[in-house]
């Protein structure tokens, strides 16, 4: 199958969406024909050789861009003679819609979390909001929509797309990328907590730190490893300050995708306590692709039980889940399981063999074309 991917968050620095796109091109590219159009960024050459299928870059105005989306998918369709196309967001299937009645080549439509929901904090969400008649009108024209989790697909059912018409592609890992270290863990108490993800107020690192201090007070003292950037930073320092943690959190600033599993394998337990935020519909945790990373890495999990987390920790067997409103309750599964090895070891080894069977993108690729095969 020649395959087209349009995904205009995708850069060298990007997470989600983006990381969806790259790793789950890279393993259509096994078997398919794989072009991905992405907006065009200054530093991408180096990264787009290290790929092993076809990149387009768009220039990279930020309000033209979508205009130059319009103009390249035919192009490429034309150019490239492409069989299928995947927008890994909604937005960019509006350009599908608007020329299959010239060029009728079929296309599906990925659905994460927060980009389906309609709000108006910011002139791009509230763009897309005054969008959604002929949002609904893509999604119906699409032969398939693939949300990412369960929590996804009941967003998307919820506008009103027929039930048939949606299946659930979890999101996958490269665990050749991830994996444990062995033997790292030699003879010592689990002591090191460690979260990945952008400091944005829904995912829970603030409770999180607030769950320390009260383990604190037990006199239990676990060290924090913070991954990543974004606007809670100033507010977490300062709580970090406040709560008379300095010395126990770290904050790593971006750490790039090549020095992640180094750092999963320094730590011994992942917390996110990701959470919705009333009248933030644009904050949402779609699925957590970060769970699956440290699974992968043979690490338990302390997840906020949100969204569509429950299809990135199985409670009980990959990790815990935990009402993230409540720092108590992070707290007790933190200690649950610094308290015992059996567990800890336990759900580490269990989600190091879920993703592996189960959860790799490999897999995720193979669900996603046999989907594709069906549908069409």
């Amino acid at each position: 199958m020649n395959l087209l991917v349009v995904g205009s968050d995708f850069s060298p620095r990007s997470w989600g969406i983006g990381a969806y796109t790259k790793e789950l091109s890279t393993s259509l590219t096994r078997e398919h024909q794989v072009t991905v159009l992405a907006t065009g960024t200054p530093d991408a050459k180096v990264f787009d050789h290290g790929c092993r299928y076809r990149i387009i870059r768009t220039p990279s105005f930020p309000i033209l861009r979508y205009i130059a989306f319009a103009i390249y998918v035919p192009w490429i369709l034309k150019q490239h003679r492409i069989d299928t196309v995947l927008h890994v967001v909604w937005i960019t299937s509006l350009i599908s819609y608007m020329w299959y009645w010239l060029i009728p080549v079929p296309y599906f439509v990925s659905v994460h979390g927060t980009e389906i929901r309609d709000d108006k904090t910011s002139w791009r969400r509230r763009l897309k909001c005054y969008l959604k008649k002929w949002r609904l009108a893509a999604l119906r024209k699409a032969k398939g929509i693939f949300p990412v989790s369960n929590f996804s697909a009941r967003l998307v059912m919820s506008l009103g797309v027929e039930q048939s018409r949606i299946k659930v592609i979890l999101n996958g890992v490269n665990t050749e990328h991830f994996r444990p270290v062995a033997n790292y863990h030699k003879n010592r108490r689990s002591q090191k907590l460690l979260t990945v993800a952008r400091l944005d107020l829904n995912k829970g690192h603030d409770h999180v730190l607030k769950a320390l201090a009260i383990l604190k007070k037990q006199g239990i003292s676990p060290s924090y490893t913070i991954v990543g950037q974004g606007s809670e930073e100033i507010r977490l320092r300062e709580m970090a300050q406040n709560l008379d943690l300095e010395n126990q959190v770290v904050f790593t600033g971006f750490i790039s995708d090549n020095q992640l599993p180094a750092i999963y394998n320094s730590c011994d337990i992942y917390v996110m306590a990701s959470r919705e935020i009333p009248g933030r519909l644009d904050l949402v945790e779609g699925f957590g692709i970060s769970f699956l990373e440290a699974s992968a890495s043979g690490l338990p999990v302390v997840a906020g039980d949100s969204g569509g987390i429950s299809d990135a920790v199985q409670n009980g067997k990959t990790g815990l889940l935990v009402n993230s409103d409540e720092p108590e309750d992070i707290a007790s599964a933190i200690k649950r399981l610094l308290n015992d090895d059996n567990l800890s070891r336990r759900l580490g080894n269990e989600g190091r063999q879920w993703t592996e069977t189960q959860m790799s993108w490999e897999h995720a690729a193979d669900r996603l074309i046999t989907a594709m095969q069906r549908m069409m």
